[in-house]
Parts: C-alpha cells; structure tokens; sequence
C-alpha cells in the first residue's frame, strides 16, 4: 500500500450512503482510479453531486474488483460540517484531488515560517490502520497520530540557517489527543529527548495546545515524533541540516575539508582502528602527541650524556634504561695476558 497522486483521474459514480462508492468507469479524457492510482493504494478523494451541494474530500484506498471501489477512509472536509456525508441519490463526479490543508503534507514546502507565523500541522489521533510504518501490537500502541488527516507521515523540515529559523507548529488542541502528548526524539523507541529549539503548550487535548520546533543548521537530520505516554504512535522527519545524528556509509570516497572534528577533540588522541571502525583513543605508554602533532617520546630514566668506557642496559624494547662510565686504563684481563707473554 502506497500513497499515490496523480492527474486526470475522475470518474462517476451513484453509490448512495455513506459507505464505500462504487466507480462506474472513467469520465471521457481521464483515468480511472485504477489507473491512475493503483489498486491498494490510497489518495485524497473528492466527490462532489453534479445537481446538489453535497461534497465530501477525505483520503481513501482504491480496489481493483467488478466495479472498482474507493473507500472514504478519513473525511478532511465536507458539506456535512466535516463528517462523512451520506449522498442521496443522483451522479456524482468521483476524482483525485490535492486538498488545500494537506500543501505541505508528507514534504513540508519550503515557504518560510517565522516565530510569529509558523507552518501549522493540525494533529489528531485515532485508530492505526495497516498502512503504518509501526504496526500494532506489542510495545506499539493501537493509535496513531493524524497530520491535517494524513496517517502518520514522514515528514520534511527546511531551516538551514542559523539566522532565520524555520518554524513549525504541530496544533495539539483536538480532543483526541488528550493523554497522547506528541514530542520529538532522537530515536523511534524514545531512548533520547531532543528538545532543542522546541515549545510545548499544555500536553494536548485542550484550546491553545501545540508543540512547536525552531528548525536550523543545527537541528538532526532525523528526528522522530512521537507520544510520551504510548509507543510507536508516530513516524519519522528529515531535516535539511548540517547535523547527522545516524549512523550512514557512502559508496565512494569521503573528501574532508580543513579539519576533521572528532566528539572530544582534546589533546593526545589518535584515531585507531579496532577491526570494524576506527575510534578517538588517548595516547599512551611510551609516547605522548601534542596537538600540533609533535611526538613526545617518554623519558627512560638515562641522563642525556657522553660516557665513556660505558656500562649500559637494554631492555626488550631497545631503550637505554641505565648508562655509566667506566674507568680509564688497562682492563685486568689485557695485564695478564701481557705477563704470559713476557
């Protein structure tokens, strides 16, 4: 199952009711939902009655059977104050369609949202379908998050500058998101808060309720939202950041520019590799390295000196850990091997 949009597709259809409608064939000069859309998959729909007012845009799931049929899965906006509508009888015109609330939905636009006049995300909770990233069951809970009707989507946020942060406000205030406070982390499971650059208001469920986030070069590239309270409600949001907070690889080559910074970036530490990655480590033993790369070897306890006639020890490493000199003259031996001779 897949979310597809697509253009030119519109159909007609006599379903009365508030049920599933079913689409009698392709209007001439467009698609069916077939087609164009693809059975299993979902888009946001209109219906609209050709000699009445009634018209209902909501988002729901196509079947390819005898006839195709399009469920009305979640309703966005109607000429029932929102609710399904239950269509009397007549033509109505069945077609694809991109609703004003949802511009912005899955990919956020990049139009720029200020502090005072954020993007605003109208958030709702109701029952999981099997469309989402986290099925049900388990440690995941059976509800999920609605973005402006939209299952729990994978979003995008924009903000790469430092000096105008983009905002986004998530609007809380629907009843149904009473004890299910959204809120962002590092990771789908909860592990980590992040809570940089984001502002809460109540926990959800009441007038004026919202979590807002500030996005700029610093934010993670990934981030997750979520409930505080149940698990696996929500999905996952991309950044456009200078910030990775994931693990990546690359298929090519990794071209650095003036420094390579590492977490501590202290003095004394080297990069070594242990088999799988290489780590920042502390210097140690016999050597030490400075910042500015000078490598300091340790000292052995010799006295830097010129000896004579020396006495010297080794040990397994090659340094010279004792040296002294000897006395001047003849040594015992060379005496007397000359009184032999003589």
């Amino acid at each position: 199952m897949a979310f597809i949009l697509h253009d030119r597709v519109k159909e007609s259809t006599t379903t009365t009711g508030t049920g599933t409608v079913d689409l009698d064939g392709a209007i001439g000069g467009f698609k069916t939902f077939v087609a164009g859309i693809g059975t299993t998959n979902r888009t946001y729909y209109a219906i609209v009655g050709r000699t009445t007012t009634e018209f209902e845009i909501g988002l729901g799931t196509v079947t390819d059977a005898s006839p195709d049929t399009l469920s009305r899965d979640k309703v966005i906006s109607s000429s029932n104050s929102d609710a399904k509508v239950s269509f009397s009888a007549g033509t109505k015109d069945v077609f694809c369609t991109l609703p004003a609330s949802k511009e912005g939905l899955p990919f956020p636009s990049v139009d720029f949202g200020s502090s005072s006049a954020p993007q605003i995300i109208t958030v709702t909770v109701d029952t999981k379908t099997s469309s989402h990233p986290y099925p049900a069951g388990g440690s995941s809970s059976g509800n999920a998050y609605y973005f402006n009707g939209l299952e729990s989507p994978a979003l995008r946020f924009s903000g790469v500058d430092t000096g105008a942060k983009y905002y986004y406000r998530f609007d809380t205030s629907d009843s149904s998101n009473s004890g299910h406070p959204l809120r962002f982390y590092l990771d789908a499971a909860k592990s980590t808060a992040y809570t940089t650059g984001v502002t809460t208001n109540g926990s959800g469920g009441s007038s004026g309720d919202y979590v807002q986030i500030a996005v700029d070069s610093e934010t993670p590239n990934i981030l997750y939202y979520q409930c505080s309270s149940h698990g696996y409600m929500g999905n996952h949001v991309v950044t456009v950041s200078n910030k990775v907070n994931s693990n990546f690889s690359t298929l090519g080559d990794v071209t650095v520019g003036s420094k390579l910074k590492l977490p501590t970036n202290t003095a004394n530490k080297i990069l070594v590799a242990d088999g799988t990655s290489f780590e920042e480590v502390d210097m140690s033993g016999d050597a030490t390295i400075a910042s500015g790369g000078a490598l300091t070897l340790a000292n052995s306890g010799v006295s830097a000196a010129s000896y004579t006639n020396s006495s010297i020890t080794v040990d397994a490493k090659g340094r010279v850990t004792a040296a002294s000199s000897g006395t001047a003259g003849a040594s015992a031996g060379f005496v007397i091997a000359m009184s032999v001779a003589l």
